[in-house]
């Protein structure tokens, strides 16, 4: 009874959810990186934003998917549900702990090598963008992978995420987007400190 309260609560919480991400944060993706004087200083905050605009569409794909299948609950092995939209879900997930963390990485390489930044601006940015996208990527495909290969088990054909992956990839994952959030935090603070000096 609960799980199910649970299921319906996060199904309605990501059509709230969803859209407001939508809606916020593309255009203001759009808005960065059509003008070019934005676009050369705020790539990497820019990637942040378009991020979360695919975060607010994977979520709003997972509602739709879980509220079409409501009314037929039943139990269906995992592997049906790996490849499926909880992916996205998976994907998005990660990838926003990252881009926080290469955001704060870059403005602290702003305000510790000032001249070293200016010269290289866009190799910075774009190698911190492609690294952001390449962690994810790894760390997605091996978690699949890992969930593939394991015996199957019978869950929800609601496929919520925890009960779709690998237990000990998915908590791997949970660890890694964790660590890099904490981390950005850690890094806007030295930044805040350099600045105050």
């Amino acid at each position: 009874m609960l799980s199910g309260i649970n299921s319906i609560l996060r199904t309605y919480a990501y059509f709230i959810i969803g859209p407001i991400a939508v809606i916020f944060n593309i255009p203001i993706f759009l808005f960065v990186i059509m003008r070019k004087a934005l676009r050369e200083t705020y790539i990497v905050i820019a990637v942040v934003f378009l991020n979360s605009g695919f975060t607010g569409i994977g979520v709003i794909l997972i509602a739709m998917k879980r509220l079409s299948n409501s009314n037929d609950e039943k139990l269906i092995n995992h592997h049906e549900c790996v490849l499926s939209i909880a992916i996205i879900l998976l994907a998005v997930l990660c990838v926003n702990g990252m881009s926080l963390l290469m955001n704060s990485a870059e403005r602290l390489s702003v305000v510790a090598f000032p001249v070293y930044y200016y010269v290289h601006n866009a190799r910075i940015s774009y190698s911190l963008i492609v690294a952001q996208y390449v962690i994810t990527i790894i760390a997605v495909i091996i978690t699949v992978a890992a969930s593939l290969i394991e015996p199957t088990r019978q869950i929800s054909n609601l496929c919520m995420l925890q009960d779709v992956y690998s237990p000990y990839f998915y908590k791997a994952i949970l660890l890694m987007v964790c660590s890099a959030s904490s981390m950005s935090v850690v890094l806007m603070i030295i930044v805040v400190i350099i600045l105050r000096k």
